[in-house]
């Protein structure tokens, strides 16, 4: 999820039926992990473009 009001991305991950176990939540301008099956490291620079 990307939130522009916080400049944030949130990765939910690990979902067990009613929940997601895992969430992980970074700042724009790190990078994040995308979990399997995805796998691939997102750089989140760019994201600060989009907000105001």
């Amino acid at each position: 999820m990307i939130d522009r009001t916080a400049c944030e991305v949130k990765v939910h991950s690990q979902p067990d039926g009613e929940r997601y176990e895992m969430v992980a939540t970074v700042p724009f301008g790190k990078t994040v992990t995308l979990p399997d099956p995805v796998g691939r490291e997102l750089d989140t620079e760019p994201l600060k473009n989009w907000v105001r």
